[in-house]
């Protein structure tokens, strides 16, 4: 019985990850899934400055600012996915800066208007709870300028 369990649940958590794949953002498939708009809980107090190759991805130089925003997207308080995010705020409007660095709107809630879309870097079905899916992506414009790298952690509620 438990077999039939974790294959549901891994079942669920692909067709979570295609659905995430053909996507422009998580918070669009976060909203159609809750049914309501997803509030991001916001930690000001994170820090994690991005990695070299993150830099390369995000196409900046050392000296380029990047801010580093961890956030738990929940659905009517409950907890869908725990998300890493590294921005470039010059790739930004001063409007959204302000949204991102004071509000609790999701990422790609405030970038919608930027025509956004993701290139995959990884996804795997981690079956190790609290988490059943995990996708690390680049968050790009309708230009195809990156805009962010993505780390996202997916709960079992999302498949419910």
């Amino acid at each position: 019985m438990l077999v039939v369990a974790v294959a549901a649940v891994t079942d669920d958590a692909a067709a979570l990850s295609r659905e995430l794949l053909a996507s422009p953002t998580a918070t669009a498939v976060l909203e159609r899934r809750c049914g309501a708009p997803i509030v991001a809980e916001v930690d000001r107090t994170a820090r994690k400055e991005p990695t070299a190759e993150q830099r390369m991805r995000l196409g900046v130089g050392p000296e380029e600012r990047v801010v580093y925003r961890s956030v738990v997207l929940r659905c009517g308080g409950v907890p869908f996915s725990v998300a890493e995010n590294w921005y470039v705020p010059a790739r930004l409007t001063p409007e959204m800066n302000a949204a991102l660095e004071q509000g609790d709107t999701p990422f790609g809630a405030v970038i919608r208007p930027l025509k956004p879309h993701r290139k995959p870097l990884e996804q795997v079905l981690t079956g190790i709870a609290p988490y059943v899916l995990r996708h690390r992506a680049l968050v790009l414009d309708g230009d195809g300028r990156v805009l962010a790298e993505v780390v996202e952690n997916y709960t079992a509620a999302v498949l419910g």
